[in-house]
């Protein structure tokens, strides 16, 4: 009578501890599954779901000319200018000193540049 008693003892046993070992599996993959899709949506979905972003200029931007002329005039007086400043006549170099600071550091800095 006992072993039967053991016997049913250890099968109840078995059956808990299995059943307790399918559940948390279950539920190890459901979290491991739901943990997943999110990391998915975070990494590649987001891409999917984003608004693409506009530019917005400020009102006080002027339109350029046509074919853009006004900016190439604009390149190559620069260019012209820093040309003249690496021959070193007074009135380039007053030309120069008539611009901003920050461009007179970065045209100083290119031509010296240039030169090594």
């Amino acid at each position: 009578m006992e072993t039967g008693s053991l016997r049913l003892g250890l099968m109840a046993v078995f059956a808990v501890s299995g059943s307790i070992v399918f559940i948390a599996n279950e539920v190890h993959k459901r979290l491991l599954s739901n943990f997943m899709k999110k990391i998915e949506f975070e990494l590649a979905g987001s891409g999917k779901c984003q608004v693409k972003k506009r530019v917005r200029f400020a009102d006080d931007v002027r339109e350029p000319s046509s074919n853009n002329k006004e900016y190439r005039k604009r390149s190559h007086r620069a260019v012209a200018i820093a040309k003249k400043a690496k021959v070193g006549g007074d009135a380039d170099r007053r030309q120069v000193l008539k611009m901003p600071l920050n461009r007179q550091v970065l045209y100083k800095g290119i031509l010296r540049c240039k030169t090594l």
